[in-house]
């Protein structure tokens, strides 16, 4: 399936948890899942659901000037793509979500919407979302 082998896996360490950083990791993970194969409305699925998880990271792992990273790791493998993001902080509410209007807090709700399996694990070294998509079996 995949157009060119080496997309089979994109792995991105330590990138800084910061807009700019993550926009460019959104563009990465769709030219990585349009050159792995995938079907155009699923590699927009993958990058909305990435991009928000990505999102949370810098609303919710890192605070008060706290420098932070975020991995992303995606693999294509027997026609499913798994997308790992991986923060090393700790999560905390927003200062918005308290509010008496919800103005946010629809992220897991757009992941799970978005993907066809969604986990969310949060510790004391960080939250770890995997998401993944089931793909159409290529038919030769």
């Amino acid at each position: 399936m995949p157009a060119d082998p080496g997309a089979e896996r994109l792995r991105c360490h330590g990138v800084p948890a910061e807009p700019a950083a993550l926009r460019t990791l959104r563009h990465r993970l769709l030219a990585w899942a349009l050159d792995a194969g995938v079907p155009g409305d699923r590699a927009h699925d993958i990058v909305l659901a990435g991009y928000e998880a990505l999102a949370n990271v810098a609303d919710h792992a890192y605070r008060d000037g706290e420098p932070g990273r975020v991995d992303l790791d995606a693999a294509l493998r027997e026609n499913r793509v798994e997308v790992v993001i991986t923060d090393h902080g700790h999560w905390r509410p927003r200062e918005d979500e308290e509010a008496t209007i919800p103005v946010r807090g629809r992220g897991l709700l757009l992941l799970r919407a978005s993907a066809d399996h969604t986990d969310v694990r949060t510790g004391a070294d960080g939250t770890v979302v995997t998401l993944r998509w089931d793909l159409e079996p290529v038919r030769g």
